[in-house]
Parts: C-alpha cells; sequence; structure tokens
C-alpha cells in the first residue's frame, strides 16, 4: 500500500510539472497576444487538471485503505503527519521528498496562474478601451440610478443624410 502511496503521488507530481510548464508557455503566449495558439494550450491545462483531481481522488482511496491497515492512521491525516506512521526509514524519507517537491510545484503553479490572470485582465481592459473608442462609448461625469456609471454611445453614422 505504501508504494502505491508513493506511486500516485509521483504521478501528481509529474502532473504538476507538466501543467507548470504550461503555464510558462501560457505566459508568453499571454504576453504577445498570441490567441491562437493559447486555445490549445487551455485545452491542455484543463486536461491535466482533470488528471490531477482523478489521480488526488486516487490517493485518497489509497490512504483510505492503508487507514484500514494501520492502527495509527487516519484518511484525514496531513501528509507532514503520515511521516510518522510510515512503516520504515527510507518510505518516510522518500515521502518527504515527494511532499516537498509536490509543495514547490503547486506553489510555483498558484504563482505562476495568479500573473497569468493579471495579464489576462489587463489584457480584458486594453480591448474594452479600444471597443469603446471605436464605438464612441464614453462614461459620463455623473451617477446612474443605483450608482451605476452612465455610459452613452455617440453615434459613428448620420441616417438622415
Amino acid at each position: 500500500m505504501w508504494q502505491e502511496l508513493m506511486k500516485v503521488m509521483q504521478e501528481i507530481n509529474k502532473e504538476y510539472g507538466l501543467l507548470q510548464s504550461i503555464e510558462q508557455k501560457k505566459h508568453a503566449l499571454l504576453i504577445s497576444v498570441n490567441l491562437p495558439q493559447l486555445e490549445p494550450l487551455i485545452k491542455d491545462e484543463g486536461a491535466h487538471a482533470a488528471k490531477i483531481a482523478e489521480l488526488e481522488a486516487r490517493r485518497k482511496a489509497v490512504l483510505t485503505k492503508l487507514a484500514g491497515l494501520e492502527k495509527n492512521l487516519r484518511p484525514d491525516m496531513k501528509m507532514t503527519e503520515l511521516f510518522s506512521v510510515a512503516p520504515n526509514p527510507r518510505i518516510r524519507n522518500l515521502l518527504k521528498e515527494l511532499h516537498k517537491e509536490l509543495d514547490e510545484r503547486v506553489e510555483a503553479v498558484v504563482r505562476q496562474n495568479e500573473i497569468n490572470s493579471v495579464l489576462v485582465h489587463g489584457a480584458l481592459n486594453a480591448v474594452n478601451v479600444k471597443l469603446n473608442k471605436l464605438s464612441g462609448a464614453s462614461v459620463e461625469p455623473t451617477y446612474g440610478q443605483g450608482g451605476k456609471d452612465i455610459v452613452s454611445h455617440r453615434r459613428n453614422f448620420e441616417f438622415r443624410a
């Protein structure tokens, strides 16, 4: 069972490594505003996220089985608590290494995702500004009903000509 737990953790780690690589590629594409190449990358990202969810379910199932075999183990234990229950020092050290590497990868993916999110919001704001300029939209200096901005649009065409 312990071997199966380590195998699942290695697979999760591998998937997060692939996800980290995708996030870095996505970053470069967002900076260069290369939307055609971004779409397939987003699909890959979704597939890896689904695979990680599946592996997490497997990890929990393995922990539940282990909890049935070991008295000191609970299925809701944190990984750091699990180290002390490992049957031998070799497994304990391998679990610690896997956990440390996984923590680092997850943190890197989250950090890169936050950076990419800022880029996406900036790009959307730039597109909105450009569209508003093209359509002649402007925000009035007063507030409308419920405290919302009043947006007016000028007509770019004269239909009475």
